[in-house]
């Protein structure tokens, strides 16, 4: 004979648990001893996190090891790529750009 599922309890029944257990929750609050808690100390004495410097992008000339060999500004992408093609005409080898964020100057 197959044996059936048990049957799903209704909202009821969840809700009459529910609340029973928020009253015992509230007498073992109102039964337990109220402790003085110690002052907490003042939060100025935590270090601050350091902020992260802004960044900004750049066009790297990489070579094949991802060693940047020159960078240039994020909107001259054609001087960077020209200058990827002429050190590759060169045959120092096989060189290709890259975008590489790059803390900003405080000066910028």
């Amino acid at each position: 004979m197959a044996r059936r599922p048990p049957r799903s309890r209704s909202l009821r029944d969840l809700r009459a648990e529910a609340e029973a257990a928020e009253a015992r929750a509230r007498e073992a609050a109102s039964r337990a001893p109220v402790t003085p808690s110690s002052p907490r100390p003042l939060e100025d004495s935590r270090r601050k996190p350091l902020s992260q410097p802004r960044m900004r992008v750049v066009w790297a000339v990489c070579d094949l090891g991802g060693r940047p060999v020159a960078t240039f500004p994020y909107p001259q992408k054609a001087a960077a790529e020209a200058h990827a093609a002429q050190l590759k005409a060169r045959g120092k080898g096989d060189f290709f750009v890259r975008s590489v964020k790059e803390p900003m100057d405080p000066a910028d």
